[in-house]
C-alpha cells in the first residue's frame, strides 16, 4: 500500500474508480484538480478507432488545432524580399529579412523557433545550411 499526500486524496475523492465519466465531465474534474497542482499538467488521449492501419484506405492523417494552441509562443523568422517579405509581415512573422538575416545567422544570433524562406532566397539559405540544419531550422523548399 502507497503513501498518499493530502492533495492526491484529495483529487481521489473527486473520482469514482467504477464510474465511466463522459468528456465533459472528465474536462470539468479534470479542471478542478488542476488548480491544486504547481505545474502546468498535460493530458493525453488515446482513441480506438477500429480501423486496420494495414489498409490504404483505412489510414488516419490529419492534424487539428487546439482553440487556445499548445501554449508555446512560437517565434517565425522568414528570409524574403520586397512582396514576399511585406506579405510576411502582413501574416503575422516576428522576423523577416533577407541577407541582414543571413549575417545575423552567420553570427550565431538566432533567435527565432521556425525559419522559412521563400524560393528566390533559397541560395542565399544555402549559406547558413551548416547552421541552421544541426538545430532542425533549414528550410525546405518543398514545404
Amino acid at each position: 500500500m502507497t503513501s498518499q499526500t493530502k492533495k492526491n486524496k484529495q483529487i481521489a475523492g473527486k473520482v469514482d474508480a467504477l464510474k465511466t465519466y463522459s468528456v465533459a465531465e472528465a474536462v470539468k474534474i479534470l479542471k478542478e484538480c488542476a488548480s491544486l497542482r504547481k505545474f502546468d499538467e498535460t493530458i493525453e488521449v488515446s482513441l480506438n478507432l477500429g480501423i486496420d492501419p494495414k489498409h490504404a484506405d483505412q489510414q488516419v492523417r490529419g492534424v487539428t488545432s487546439l482553440p487556445h494552441g499548445t501554449g508555446a509562443k512560437i517565434r517565425v523568422a522568414v528570409i524574403a524580399r520586397d512582396a514576399k517579405a511585406e506579405e510576411a509581415r502582413k501574416a503575422g512573422a516576428d522576423i523577416v529579412g533577407a541577407e541582414d538575416l543571413i549575417e545575423e545567422i552567420k553570427t550565431g544570433k538566432i533567435n527565432f523557433d521556425r525559419c522559412i524562406a521563400s524560393p528566390d532566397m533559397m541560395g542565399l539559405v544555402g549559406q547558413v545550411a551548416k547552421v541552421l540544419g544541426p538545430k532542425g531550422l533549414m528550410p525546405n523548399p518543398k514545404v
